[in-house]
């Protein structure tokens, strides 16, 4: 079982994802509202990916991002933003991010970048 950990306020659209995905039964979605949360969860359970959203971190996503590749190096991180958190999206790709997307993000594009990201098949 994959587990995908996602730090982000918009709940409707990562529920969405998760019903797009219910037939992979491989993977299993754990959405926080609060990133202690995530952390706390991220240090019993290996996550192979963590979305983050930028716009709820502000100016502590480079200290989260190194306290979660201190906990599992191996991890995938995936930066959601508003456009105007480029700037601090740039700083935050120095530390390994793997991609980011830049809101408004879709059902289908979040689907695909989770398929592509763990090698699961996508089921429309």
């Amino acid at each position: 079982m994959q587990k995908i950990l996602i730090f982000s306020a918009d709940v409707e659209l990562f529920l969405e994802v998760e019903e797009s995905l219910k037939k992979n039964e491989e993977i299993e979605f754990f959405l926080f509202q609060h990133s202690l949360e995530l952390v706390n969860h991220f240090l019993s359970y290996f996550s192979p990916l963590v979305i983050l959203d930028i716009d709820l971190l502000k100016n502590e996503i480079q200290e989260m991002i190194q306290v979660l590749r201190n906990i599992h190096p191996n991890s995938k991180i995936v930066l959601i933003l508003s456009p105007e958190n480029m700037p601090v999206c740039s700083a935050a790709l120095s530390l390994g991010v793997v991609s980011y997307q830049i809101k408004p993000l879709s059902v289908a594009n979040v689907t695909e970048i989770i398929s592509s990201i763990l090698h699961a098949p996508v089921n429309y």
